[in-house]
């Protein structure tokens, strides 16, 4: 999706938090993730504008993905990650009723 003067909306950003816990974006918090091989701590955040818990929720789960991916690339997280929309992630697997 394109804004007015053609620049992408953003769909949020992760930030590697600080070790004081302290983050300089002006950006909301939706939630934080934590890396289950390193223990490394990002803050999700999106604009206030563009606030999605939902989104966030999903997002989330594709950056877990991701530092799994890194670790297994034995590549290092990134300090800022740009975070995917609505169309950019797979549907989520549909669980089977009984």
């Amino acid at each position: 999706m394109l804004s007015g003067g053609n620049q992408p909306i953003s769909n949020g950003t992760a930030r590697r938090l600080r070790r004081n816990g302290e983050s300089a974006s002006h950006d909301i918090v939706m939630t934080t993730v934590v890396c289950e091989e390193c223990g490394e701590r990002f803050a999700l955040a999106h604009r206030p504008a563009f606030q999605d818990a939902g989104m966030a929720e999903r997002q989330a789960v594709w950056l877990k993905d991701t530092f799994v991916w890194d670790h297994i690339q034995e590549q290092k997280h990134s300090g800022s990650i740009r975070l995917p929309g609505w169309s950019e992630m797979k549907a989520a697997p549909q669980v089977a009723s009984i």
